[in-house]
């Protein structure tokens, strides 16, 4: 991977739809340069700007975190009938008592995931469910770190901001059909977006900046991790005190390698996922942790073997990108019971 592209990649992390004219001047490249690059990383499946769901959305959509035991030789069977669904996010392979570790935002309700969906499935002997209560360090927040300080600066004023009430949390057809079209390409312009939907650019424009402003969905540039310097990924489980969380700010600039951390309900209390350089990588980045959750006692740790699908994006044994799976927004109503 050349230094330039883990350095475009870094800008859109922080500024995911930025014009690449607005970019070319931090990055010390022209515009056009900036695009053709970006369409090489795309096309070779190593990198991806798309759709996840944000804290508004996740809440109403009971997230959660399912660990499925498979029966022996079907795991990659059951993987790949899972990935078809909207509402299974992630799904990777794991090394532990479970197969299969599953982030889910299930749009019909959980029991009816897990019942009607989860257990169609004859060789998904056993499940685990970790709902999650709160995200306190989301995905979108981990960087490679190709830029300088100043760099960073600037980029993030490119950016769109949250507003702080939230603002209208309304879902629409027109807005699906607009986080479809996002999912694939998150870099789509209005006026493209305006052309495939047949709407206005300005009401494109209009209805896609309500969906990131109200904090219904976010954008963030996704890598192929092991194809950048990142092979090894892990889960951890643990239990902390919720207050240690509340008061330690910036978690993720204290343990760079974090990717997510959650708070969930079960005997453990907290979800974190760190991506690593080598597997003995680990126990320094537990150690970490360890430093900046006081009282944080971690009882499981799952290496990451193979992902099958990320945030909607399924992966082929290579683990490049090769297709998406569109994030839904809509929220059927529940079947009754």
């Amino acid at each position: 991977m050349h230094e330039f592209d883990l350095s475009l990649i870094n800008a859109l992390q922080l500024a995911p739809r930025a014009a690449w004219s607005d970019l070319a001047p931090i990055l010390d490249a022209d515009a056009t340069t900036l695009a053709r690059r970006w369409r090489r990383l795309e096309e070779s499946g190593l990198a991806r700007i798309t759709v996840f769901p944000r804290e508004r959305l996740t809440t109403r959509r009971n997230m959660a975190y399912l660990e499925l035991t498979c029966r022996n030789g079907t795991v990659e069977q059951v993987a790949s009938a899972l990935a078809e669904d909207p509402g299974t996010l992630s799904i990777q392979f794991t090394a532990g008592s479970h197969q299969l570790l599953l982030t889910v935002a299930p749009g019909q309700g959980m029991a009816d995931y897990l019942m009607d969906w989860i257990g169609a499935f004859p060789d998904v002997v056993s499940y685990r469910v970790h709902m999650v209560t709160r995200v306190v360090s989301e995905a979108h927040r981990w960087q490679v770190r190709a830029l300088s300080p100043e760099q960073r600066r600037r980029l993030r004023g490119l950016s769109p901001r949250t507003e702080e009430d939230g603002g209208d949390d309304r879902v629409t057809e027109l807005d699906q059909r607009i986080a479809d079209l996002l999912c694939t390409d998150g870099r789509m312009g209005y006026q493209r977006i305006a052309e495939r939907l047949d709407i206005a650019p300005t009401t494109a424009a209009r209805r896609l900046n309500r969906l990131i402003r109200s904090g219904i969905i976010g954008l963030r540039c996704d890598i192929a991790r092991a194809e950048m310097g990142w092979p090894t990924a892990a889960v951890l489980w643990g239990t902390v005190d919720p207050q240690v969380l509340e008061r330690t700010e910036d978690l993720g600039e204290r343990v760079p390698e974090l990717r997510l951390c959650s708070t969930i309900a079960g005997p453990e209390n907290t979800h974190f996922i760190v991506w690593l350089r080598t597997v003995p990588d680990l126990t320094r980045v537990e150690h970490r942790l360890l430093e900046a959750l006081p009282g944080l006692r971690v009882s499981d740790r799952r290496m990451v073997l193979h992902t099958f699908k990320f945030m909607g994006n399924v992966l082929d044994r290579a683990q490049r990108y090769v297709r998406t799976v569109p994030l839904r927004l809509h929220l059927p109503e529940a079947s009754p019971r």
